[in-house]
């Protein structure tokens, strides 16, 4: 067997992990290229393959440094980036140039990958989409602006700047604490479901993050430019008994600066 058509193969599969697939279910095709299968190591391969990616994806560190910290700390990067490279290369799919769209790319497959019912997953879960709305809201500016009109309408709320709202299975500040401590213990941050509001106010560089409670959270989402208060309150499922409930919640967030809230016009004498 000739060393140099192992390394070439060798090579062939670090580049193109679908082939690492192919080998393992066909041994054959091995054989076919002068290479006896027990002669190499088809997992070693895949994780020099995750290698290569996790450092192509290296730039994003500065972005997600919680989420990298976390795969570190579990050991799960290798296997994770490996994973991801078998998935791109089966698919014939070209990396993204654009670093905010790369990091798409990349969370769009880890919401499959990842098992919701692994503890460590769901808290890497959490934590890059804590990550990823600071950044697409901040630095990389990439978020949509809340589609909702200009023009005030009588009782019409709407939002003021870009708003992102997301579901938490923990507090990610807690997360990001346990994970700064000389001997990280994801066991220290407790099961307490979050919902944040990422803020980034009109002509601000910032991201604020907000929390929420359940009627603040289902109302943001609501909001369109279109719904008035009474309409807002009644698709949260209340009668007239909430609409007051709803336009104190709306006063509370308006007096914070997150909504636009232009008054009812006062009624005229006949």
């Amino acid at each position: 067997m000739s060393l140099a058509r192992v390394q070439a193969v060798m090579a062939a599969g670090i580049e193109q992990p679908r082939l690492l697939v192919r080998w393992r279910a066909q041994p054959e095709r091995l054989r076919a290229l002068g290479v006896d299968p027990g002669e190499i190591d088809l997992d070693v391969l895949a994780k020099f393959s995750g290698l290569g990616v996790k450092v192509r994806h290296n730039p994003l560190r500065a972005h997600y440094p919680l989420s990298f910290r976390l795969m570190s700390a579990s050991a799960m990067e290798i296997a994770m980036f490996a994973a991801y490279a078998e998935f791109r290369s089966l698919r014939r799919l070209p990396w993204a140039a654009a670093m905010p769209d790369r990091a798409r790319d990349l969370l769009d497959f880890l919401g499959d990958w990842l098992d919701p019912a692994d503890p460590v997953h769901a808290r890497l879960w959490d934590a890059l989409r804590y990550e990823d709305a600071i950044a697409r809201l901040g630095p990389w500016r990439v978020a949509t602006d809340a589609a909702t009109p200009v023009v005030d309408r009588p009782d019409v709320p709407r939002l003021r700047g870009t708003v992102q709202l997301c579901e938490f299975g923990c507090d990610p500040r807690a997360l990001a604490a346990a994970l700064h401590a000389s001997a990280p213990d994801l066991g220290a941050v407790p099961d307490e479901p979050h919902a944040l509001c990422f803020w980034r106010a009109p002509g601000a560089d910032e991201v604020t993050v907000l929390d929420l409670d359940a009627l603040g959270f289902h109302l943001l989402a609501r909001i369109d430019g279109r719904r008035s208060v009474p309409a807002l309150a009644r698709s949260l499922g209340g009668g007239r008994g909430a609409t007051a409930a709803v336009r104190a919640a709306l006063a509370t967030l308006a007096d914070f600066g997150l909504v636009h809230l232009p008054s009812m016009p006062e009624a005229r004498c006949a």
